[in-house]
């Protein structure tokens, strides 16, 4: 790449980085699709990245999920999984790698562990662990997400219908080893004194599964959240999405994401699809942002085995 054309794209990503892009967006292809609202949805992959209390109420046992959400000038990986114990105890894991140019990378590990409470509440923890590197300077980073969803049935609305609403309180925590910048001769670009902040934020959402018979199944989705810190990038962000399955076969997506501050998460639209098959899932989203974004072009594809 022409150095001309990189120094602009660094630029760019120290601003986003600066503003902790680093939290690692949620790679779920499912999720994309539908704008990327996940407080209230079944996530069809990796709970442990949305709402991770929702996955109580899912009606598989296990799951086993990898994806990967790639643009132009970075490669995101994604790895989860979640067991459950009994009917009212769940175990989660996952692994994360955000890899950028000029040897720049992210890595998260996260544990979750979610409960059902009664027979409409579920509740949920994550802790993770972060490490970021850019050039020659590493970063550490402990966080936990607190997270709790409702669901019920409704009657008289289609063949059968469940509402569900759900929230997520999400890095809470901080570096225990920070960052403070890269190297300019590296970079083109003197971040000198630059602390890293952890985006702490708060999310919620509802969600509507409705069958219009017993072919047709339509879920509409959406959440409402605001960042708290760091100041550079708080604000409001909110996400709309819809989903048709068609018996539980093939689904198609549609949804928009707006972003208040466009350094943290910027707005997009996407689409996407997926299949169903016996025990297999392959999802796929695409992202239209504006240009100037890093969600530009930006696809996830989604892979994984229910137990």
């Amino acid at each position: 790449m022409k150095r001309s054309l990189l120094l602009p794209l660094l630029l760019l990503s120290l601003d986003t980085l600066r503003a902790q892009e680093a939290t690692l967006p949620n790679p779920d292809a499912r999720v994309l699709g539908m704008g990327g609202a996940s407080m209230a949805t079944l996530s069809g992959s990796h709970a442990i990245y949305g709402n991770s209390s929702t996955a109580v109420f899912s009606q598989m046992p296990s799951q086993v999920s990898s994806s990967y959400y790639g643009q132009k000038y970075f490669d995101y990986y994604a790895v989860s999984g979640y067991w459950r114990f009994d009917n009212a105890n769940l175990a989660q894991i996952g692994w994360r790698q955000f890899l950028r140019e000029k040897g720049n990378h992210d890595m998260a590990i996260d544990l979750g562990y979610s409960r059902r409470v009664g027979e409409r509440w579920a509740v949920g923890i994550v802790a993770r662990y972060q490490h970021l590197k850019r050039g020659y300077d590493t970063g550490d980073a402990l966080a936990v997400d607190l997270s709790a969803a409702w669901s019920r049935p409704l009657e008289n609305v289609g063949s059968y219908s469940v509402v569900r609403v759900g929230a997520k309180l999400a890095n809470v925590g901080g570096f225990v080893k920070k960052l403070y910048g890269m190297d300019g001769e590296n970079s083109g670009y003197i971040n000198s004194g630059c602390d890293y902040t952890l985006p702490t934020n708060f999310t919620a959402g509802a969600a509507l599964d409705t069958f219009l018979s017993d072919a047709h199944e339509v879920t509409v989705a959406a959440d409402l959240g605001y960042c708290f810190t760091p100041e550079a990038v708080s604000g409001f962000q909110a996400s709309v999405g819809a989903e048709y399955n068609l018996m539980q076969l093939v689904q198609l997506r549609a949804g928009y994401h707006y972003g208040e501050s466009s350094r943290y998460c910027p707005s997009y639209g996407s689409v996407g699809a997926g299949v169903r098959f016996l025990h297999l899932r392959l999802d796929f989203a695409y992202l239209f942002a504006g240009k100037n974004t890093w969600l530009r072009n930006a696809y996830s594809i989604s892979f994984g085995l229910d137990f």
